[in-house]
Order: C-alpha cells, then sequence, then structure tokens
C-alpha cells in the first residue's frame, strides 16, 4: 500500500496500491503502442498540447504547490514558485523546440554532388526515475523536452510523492494527451529491472542519490540503455576577501536553505578567505537568527521540515559525527526543534577534512563553513570533494573569477550568484555527481538517435 505522509502534520493518506508485475507490463505496453502514433505527430500538434499542459496547471497552480508541502514539506511559497518554474519551462520549450529539432543545414560531401544532413529522431520510451525535493521541477525537466522530441514517458517516481505524481499524469490527460504519453508507474523499487530490461524502455533519466545512481547504471549497462543521471552534490560557496557581503551572505542563506536546505545543488561548504571571514559569519548567523521556522502552509515561514524523520536521523548522524572529529558549532538557531521532523539551522567551523560536513553530501539546514588563507587553499578545498555539480565565487574581481571557474572541477560555476537551474542553461555534473545534461538543447537531444543521412544525387 502507498501512503503520503504530512511531514509537518505526522497525517498520512492512502494513495493506492504499488503496481504489481503484470500492471507494470501493462503499462509499458501502452506506453509502446502510443509512441506508435505519438512519434508521428506533427511537432504543431505536440506544442498545440503542451501549451494547454501550460494554461491547466496555471489554473491549478495552487493545489499543485499544496501537493508538494503536503507530501514534502517545503514552505509553501518555494512551492508555489516550482510550479510557476513548470510553467515557464513548458512555455520556453514550446518556443524554441522547431529550432531544437529542425534538422541540420547540409554539408558538401566528397565527391561532387555528395552531401550530408543529421536528423534528430524520437528514440521510444523513456524511464524518468525521480526524486521528492523537487517533485515537479525534476519530473518537467526531463519530460517535457523528452516528449515534445516525439518519445514518450514513463514517471517512476518517489514513494513518499506519490499524489504529486498522481496529479502529473491526470493533467496530461486534461491537457488533451493521448494515454500512454505520460504514464506514472507507482512499481516498486524491487521491480525496477522489470522496466529496465524492457525492450520498449530505450532510456533512463535518474535524479537521485550517488548510491541509487550506481544501481541503475549497473542495471542500465547490463541492458544497454542510454543514461542521464543527476546525482548528488557538495557545491562550494567560495568567498573571497573583497566579496560584496550585503549581496553575498543574504544568497548564503538561500542558497543553502532552499527547499529546506534538501537540494542537490544547494550551496553545502562556505570556503571564506580569512580577510572577511570574521564580518561573513557574523552576518551569516545573524541572519540565520532571523528565520521564521514553522507551519510550512504559512506564507511567513522561510523554513520547513525535513521530508521524514528519517532524513533528520541521518543528518543529525553526519553532524554529530562531524563534532566529534573536532568541527565546532559557531551558532544554531534557537527554534526548539524537538519532537518534530525540524532541524534548527546550525553553522559549523574548524571542520576537519574526514569530517562528513566537509567530505560528504548534507542534505539539510547545515552550513558548514572553511576558513582559508588563499585563493589556492580554495580551489584545492572546493575540488577535495567526490563530487562535481555546481559552484558559486563570489568576488569584485570578475576577471580573477573567471580564472578561478576554470579550476574548478564542476559541472557549472556562478559567480556572484547562487548556484539555481534554469530552462536556458544546460545542468549537470562531473564526477560522482553524473553524467549528461538537461535543460537547454542538451535537455531535447538527450534522448535522440542523432541520424545522419548521406545523399549522393
Amino acid at each position: 500500500m502507498l501512503q503520503s505522509t504530512n511531514p509537518f502534520t505526522h497525517i498520512s493518506t492512502v494513495i493506492g496500491t504499488s503496481d504489481t508485475v503484470e500492471i507494470t507490463r501493462s503499462k509499458l505496453t501502452v506506453s509502446q503502442k502510443a509512441f506508435q502514433d505519438w512519434k508521428n505527430t506533427s511537432l504543431q500538434e505536440r506544442k498545440t498540447l503542451f501549451t494547454s499542459l501550460s494554461n491547466t496547471l496555471r489554473t491549478h497552480k495552487q493545489q499543485a504547490a499544496e501537493f508538494i508541502t503536503t507530501e514534502m514539506g517545503k514552505p509553501i511559497t518555494e512551492s508555489l514558485s516550482e510550479i510557476e518554474k513548470c510553467i515557464g519551462l513548458v512555455d520556453w520549450y514550446v518556443e524554441h523546440c522547431e529550432t531544437f529539432l529542425e534538422p541540420s543545414p547540409r554539408q558538401e560531401l566528397s565527391p561532387k554532388k555528395s552531401y550530408s544532413y543529421i536528423r534528430f529522431e524520437p528514440l521510444g520510451t523513456i524511464l524518468g526515475i525521480m526524486p521528492w525535493n523537487f517533485p515537479f521541477w525534476q519530473v518537467f525537466r526531463f519530460a517535457i523536452p523528452t516528449i515534445l522530441a516525439g518519445n514518450c514517458v514513463i514517471l517512476k517516481h518517489a514513494s513518499n510523492v506519490q499524489g504529486c505524481a498522481k496529479f502529473m499524469e491526470r493533467h496530461f490527460e486534461l491537457a488533451g494527451f493521448t494515454s500512454g504519453v505520460f504514464i506514472h508507474s507507482s512499481a516498486s523499487s524491487k521491480d525496477i529491472e522489470t522496466l529496465i530490461s524492457s525492450p520498449i524502455i530505450q532510456g533512463v533519466s535518474l535524479t537521485g542519490s550517488e548510491g541509487a545512481g550506481r544501481s541503475v547504471a549497473a542495471l542500465a549497462g547490463k541492458h544497454l540503455k542510454k543514461c542521464v543521471f543527476e546525482l548528488g552534490g557538495s557545491d562550494p560557496f567560495i568567498v573571497l576577501s573583497d566579496a560584496d557581503l550585503d549581496t553575498c551572505i543574504p544568497l548564503a542563506i538561500k542558497g543553502r536553505l532552499i527547499n529546506n536546505g534538501q537540494s542537490c545543488i544547494a550551496s553545502k561548504r562556505f570556503i571564506i578567505h580569512e580577510g572577511c571571514y570574521a564580518p561573513f559569519m557574523e552576518g551569516l548567523a545573524k541572519a540565520v537568527s532571523e528565520l521564521i521556522i514553522g507551519d510550512p502552509m504559512q506564507e511567513k515561514t522561510n523554513l520547513g521540515t525535513m521530508a521524514s524523520a528519517e532524513f533528520k536521523t541521518e543528518l543529525l548522524k553526519q553532524v554529530d559525527q562531524s563534532i566529534e572529529e573536532g568541527a565546532t558549532v559557531y551558532f544554531k538557531h534557537p527554534f526548539d526543534d524537538s519532537n518534530s521532523n525540524f532541524i534548527a539551522p546550525i553553522i559549523l567551523e574548524n571542520i576537519p577534512h574526514t569530517a562528513p560536513a566537509r567530505r560528504d553530501e548534507l542534505f539539510g539546514p547545515v552550513f558548514s563553513c572553511i576558513k582559508v588563507s588563499s585563493t589556492e587553499e580554495a580551489i584545492r578545498i572546493a575540488n577535495e570533494t567526490a563530487f562535481g555539480l555546481g559552484a558559486s565565487i563570489w568576488t569584485k574581481d570578475i576577471a580573477k573569477a573567471q580564472q578561478l571557474a576554470v579550476q574548478i572541477e564542476s559541472g557549472s560555476v556562478f559567480i556572484n550568484e547562487m548556484v539555481h537551474s534554469d530552462v536556458r542553461i544546460p545542468f549537470g555534473g562531473i564526477k560522482n555527481s553524473g553524467y549528461g545534461r538537461e535543460l537547454a538543447i542538451y535537455g531535447m537531444h538527450a534522448f535522440v538517435n542523432i541520424k545522419t543521412v548521406v545523399v549522393n544525387e
């Protein structure tokens, strides 16, 4: 039985039952049949349907946002922003998909009268294994360009956001999509291989943990399925001595605590030059102390709960181990987080390089602060992690920041801006943060056959 538990109220709601293997296979067949029609649907017809999807999502924005907050605990204002971002993504791809999918200009070859061009054609049904932390955005950034390109999608969503998954499936149908173009599967984790091994599945997109990535990569490799993986991150937030702290500190707060700190691209390791360390830490502590923590359905709330008691336990275990190894607490918000799924934000400093707060990904409201004496040391520490998703550099010297950006091992570097995803720019990581890219033109080409056609007249 599937049930959704509100992490703030602890009230559980029965969502349904997990798909059996027979139901999973039936959904695969439905998707395969839908693809035969969908791949031959004109791009103009697809665009019309996606415009309808954008409109229906806009109409039901509040309801969608409440599903998010109820199931995973982020503040309602952030949930509304997530839905608005999804609407913007749909509209952007509708505007640009023709350019992204049109065949390339012909390239003249030898002998004379011989030329080639490239077509972008759909592959079939693509499996999306998606996480709970951005239950709409993670799905939309993968599914919208994939379906617009002519593929079908089966969504295997996280177990604690099944209400969000059903909402999305229902609204694809309300927008006029044929049944099977977008299907939600509630197959259990142990039945993932049933999906991946099926010849109907032509690719897998996974956003999740490093462990999940390794497991799915093994299955996908075994069955020769193309993959795009966006995994964990431990993003460095590098503050140089000349940084504008009035701008930097508010975005340090937002960059760390967005989604209650449960984001792969959240700023996690704050690497601060000794020349501005004291004022940065003082300003950070002051800003943290002013946060309003409470009912995530209240618009005034800045920070909601962890998504589950299990996640809270794991994060506090990492904090305790870091303290045991020598880290010290610089500041902790006075909010009483006992007997709840809340975690009062914590600022750590003096963190040994072997401690979890510096070595691993901490998924929640913990600031890991590290003092450095040079830019060289800052870059070395930024790169010491096994992850490589995003990074930010804060300085008034833009030329210097751009030189440092080249040295940072990550999929993106933001200068004087917090790391965030944007439909207009490619998103993804290196090292243990995964491979492949989503968004922009790369997201639309992630699951297409880049077909070369050679003509000799």
